[in-house]
C-alpha cells in the first residue's frame, strides 16, 4: 500500500492569530515561525494519529484487493499438487487517513498496464465507519487479472472540512504544543511556570499533556 497527498489542505486548524493570541504576543516578528510551527504541529498530529483535519486530496495504491486466510488453511510448508485455493478477497477494506469524505474513483491496471474504472455502482461508500471503508454491493466482483504491482488506484476525500469542524481537543493540543515550542524565545513561561523539566518535555516525541488532548483521535491497528 502507498498513499500519495494530492491535493493538501488549504488551511491550517488554527490560525496566525488564534496562535499569537494564545501566546500572548502582538507583534509581527516571529509570525514566519509562528506558522511553521502551527503547520509542524498539524502534520506531526496527522502523521501520529493517522487521520486528516482539513479536507484533503489522497491517492491510496494497492498491489490487489485485499484477501485474508480461510479458517481451514494449512500451515506453511511444502504439499502435493493440486492444493487447493485457501484465501479469499474480502469483499469490503478500509481507506486510511479518516474522516474519510468521498471517493472520486476506484481504478485497477491490468498485465498490460491498461487502466479501467471500476464503475462506482459496484461498490458502496462508508463514511460513517472510521476508518471508513468500501464495500462490494451484492452480486458485484472485484476486477481480476490485475498487475501484481500498484494495480489498484483510489482518490479520496479526507478530513473534518474546515478549522471550524476540527475538534476543539485537537486545537487546544496544536496550541499548547506550539506554546511549549515557542516558551524559551518568548519567555512565555513566567518564573513560577519555569521549570528545569520544560527543556525534558520538549525532548519527548510528544508531550505528555498534548499527547493526552490527542489519544482519543488516534487511528491504532491491532
Amino acid at each position: 500500500m502507498a498513499l500519495q497527498l494530492k491535493t493538501p489542505p488549504a488551511s491550517e486548524p488554527v490560525t496566525l492569530s488564534e496562535a499569537k493570541s494564545y501566546l500572548r504576543i502582538t507583534d509581527t516578528d516571529d509570525d514566519a515561525f509562528v506558522n511553521a510551527l502551527i503547520t509542524a504541529v498539524r502534520q506531526r498530529f496527522e502523521s501520529w494519529a493517522a487521520r486528516s483535519l482539513i479536507t484533503q486530496i489522497w491517492i491510496l495504491w494497492l498491489d490487489g484487493f485485499p484477501r485474508k486466510s480461510k479458517k481451514d488453511a494449512p500451515g506453511e510448508g511444502y504439499f502435493e499438487l493440486p492444493v487447493a485455493h485457501f484465501d479469499k478477497v474480502e469483499r469490503l477494506f478500509e481507506i486510511p487517513r479518516p474522516p474519510l469524505q468521498s471517493v472520486a474513483f476506484l481504478q485497477t491496471y491490468d498485465i498490460a498496464n491498461t487502466v479501467t474504472v471500476f464503475s462506482s455502482s459496484n461498490y458502496l461508500v462508508d463514511t460513517a465507519s472510521n476508518p471508513g471503508r468500501i464495500a462490494l454491493n451484492q452480486g458485484a466482483v472485484w476486477p481480476t487479472g490485475l498487475r501484481c504491482v500498484n494495480s489498484v488506484e483510489i482518490e479520496f476525500a479526507a478530513g473534518y472540512g474546515n478549522a471550524s469542524d476540527v475538534p476543539d481537543s485537537i486545537k487546544q493540543g496544536i496550541l499548547l504544543w506550539i506554546k511549549l515550542l515557542f516558551a524559551d524565545k518568548s519567555k512565555l513561561f513566567e518564573s513560577d511556570e519555569s521549570t528545569p523539566g520544560l527543556a525534558e518535555v520538549n525532548r519527548v516525541p510528544i508531550p505528555p499533556v498534548v499527547k493526552a488532548l490527542w489519544e482519543p483521535y488516534r487511528i491504532v491497528k491491532i
